[in-house]
């Protein structure tokens, strides 16, 4: 009889156990799904322009879209000028592919342009890339955010023209990254990406 009960006890114990790690693992897994939703859900902020408190800007996390709404969460026009700390601009365009062919394209060509006039492509060197805007807020927009990515931005030979530099070997894929980017960033900022061009390394 005390075989019997000690067995049982055991039984029980075991049974206890096994329930508990099932249990931890569904408030585990419960916990983990909720996360996930988390982040997958596109939060949306709001922030009211300076000028007038009744309108504000909307946008998601993604700067996917964007959105102005008065105070009574009635939908309006978006506006250019959204005075949000986390979105400066709520134009959210992106080069397509086209652009990205003829991007590509004149690349390709001054790549070629270099090697075949003996440069060494493997050699570091100050690569210029020239953007053009129409507005000097747009320009002023458009060079806080590749500043703060640690391009070396000067003024070019027009008023409102800039010339961007950075320090790089001729690598193809890495310098269409560069190309991209800036060419992005000048689209967000109505701006115009005009090329770039590099002296030759010996």
């Amino acid at each position: 009889m005390k075989k019997l009960l000690a067995g049982i006890v055991v039984l029980g114990g075991i049974a206890g156990a096994v329930a508990y790690k099932l249990k931890k693992e569904q408030l585990e897994k419960e916990l983990l799904d909720q996360n996930l939703n988390l982040l997958s859900e596109k939060k949306e902020t709001c922030c009211c322009h300076e000028e007038t408190n009744d309108t504000c800007c909307c946008h998601d996390e993604e700067n996917e879209s964007c959105c102005c709404q008065d105070e009574n969460k009635e939908a309006c026009e978006c506006q250019k000028n959204c005075a949000c700390e986390d979105h400066e601009n709520p134009i959210t365009d992106e080069i397509d592919d086209q652009m990205k062919h003829h991007l590509d394209i004149e690349s390709d060509s001054r790549i070629l342009e270099l090697a075949s006039s003996e440069d060494n492509l493997d050699e570091e060197r100050p690569i210029q890339h020239f953007v053009e805007f129409k507005t000097e807020e747009d320009m002023e927009a458009f060079k806080a955010h590749v500043i703060e990515k640690g391009y070396v931005v000067t003024r070019g030979e027009n008023p409102l023209q800039l010339s961007v530099l950075h320090i790089a070997p001729i690598n193809r894929s890495e310098l269409l990254a560069n190309v991209y980017y800036l060419a992005n960033q000048a689209i967000k900022n109505h701006g115009h990406y005009e090329g770039w061009q590099s002296r030759k390394v010996l």
